[in-house]
C-alpha cells in the first residue's frame, strides 16, 4: 500500500468507525444483505421538505440499537464487528492482508487491542498479546477515546452534508466534511490539504427513511484510494464482549499509547 494511501486510512478509518454506529434497521426485502433481528419500526418516516433535510433526518437515527457492520477499506482491507454505543461494548476486527490484523474489544472502561504480523511490530505491541488500557484515563482527543466515535457525533457530521441530492426513492449523494468529525486524524492527513472537507458519498435508506449503506469515495482525496463502504445487519442483537484471559493481557505499551495520543 502506498504511503499516501496509508495516510488516507489513518485519517478516515476512525471516522468510519463512528459512522459504523448508525442505527439503520433495514428492510430485508429492499436490502437482503442488511436483514437484521431488531424490532421493526411501526411508522414510516415522513419525507422532509428537501433532500438535505430528509438525509439529515435519516442520519439522526443513530445509536439507539446495537448493530453489526461490515466495511471494505482502502487497499482491500476489511473491518467487521459489532457495536453497542449506548452500553460501551464493541468487538471489531481489522484485516489488512499481508500487513496483519488488529482486534479491538471494548467493555465499559476496559479497552483491549491485539495486533498480529508486521502491524504488531509497527505499533509496538507484541504479537499474540492483548494490550489493555483504562478508558477513563485516556485523553479526550486520543484516537483510542471511544467517545470520539460516538455515532451521535458522527450523525451531526452527516447532517451537515453539502450538495445533497436524492438520486432515487431510497438513495442519496452528496459531500461530507470529514474534518468536522471528532475522530478525524489531522496528523495522518497532513499534506492532503482541504481534500477531506468535501468527500463525495452515496447512501441508501430503507422504506422508513433509515440509512442502510454508506459509501465514501476517497479517490477524490487520493486517486488510487478507491472507496470505503459500510453495510449494517442484525440490529438490536446483543453485543456480548468476552474479556481476554488475564494470562494473555499486558498493559498497553508506551509506544502504542503515544501513537494513539494516549
Amino acid at each position: 500500500m502506498k504511503v499516501r494511501q496509508l495516510a488516507v486510512v489513518g485519517a478516515a478509518a476512525t471516522v468510519m468507525m463512528g459512522l459504523a454506529g448508525c442505527d439503520p434497521k433495514s428492510s430485508s426485502a429492499d436490502h437482503p444483505a442488511a436483514a437484521g433481528g431488531g424490532p421493526a419500526a411501526t411508522t414510516a418516516t415522513t419525507a422532509a421538505a428537501n433532500p438535505r433535510d430528509e438525509f439529515a433526518a435519516a442520519a439522526a437515527k443513530v445509536g439507539d440499537q446495537p448493530v453489526k457492520l461490515k466495511m471494505t477499506t482502502v487497499g482491500g482491507g476489511a473491518i467487521t464487528g459489532a457495536i453497542d454505543a449506548q452500553n460501551h461494548k464493541a468487538e471489531m476486527t481489522t484485516a489488512m492482508g499481508s500487513a496483519g490484523s488488529m482486534e479491538i474489544r471494548e467493555d465499559g472502561t476496559d479497552l483491549y487491542v491485539k495486533a498480529s504480523g508486521a502491524l504488531a511490530s509497527a505499533i509496538g505491541g507484541p504479537s499474540g498479546k492483548w494490550m489493555h488500557i483504562d478508558m477513563s484515563k485516556v485523553p479526550s482527543k486520543s484516537a483510542l477515546n471511544m467517545a470520539n466515535n460516538d455515532p451521535k457525533a458522527t450523525a451531526k457530521v452527516l447532517a451537515d452534508s453539502s450538495d445533497v441530492t436524492k438520486t432515487g426513492a431510497h438513495s442519496f449523494s452528496g459531500k461530507v466534511d470529514m474534518t468536522k468529525s471528532p475522530a478525524f486524524n489531522s496528523t495522518a492527513a497532513a499534506g492532503l490539504g482541504s481534500a477531506f472537507k468535501a468527500v463525495p458519498f452515496t447512501a441508501e435508506t430503507d422504506d422508513q427513511g433509515r440509512i442502510v449503506k454508506l459509501v465514501f469515495d476517497l479517490g477524490s482525496v487520493v486517486p488510487s484510494a478507491g472507496k470505503m463502504t459500510t453495510e449494517y445487519s442484525d440490529f438490536g442483537t446483543s453485543v456480548d464482549v468476552q474479556k481476554p484471559p488475564a494470562s494473555q493481557v499486558i498493559e498497553m505499551p508506551a509506544k502504542f499509547r503515544k501513537l494513539m495520543g494516549a
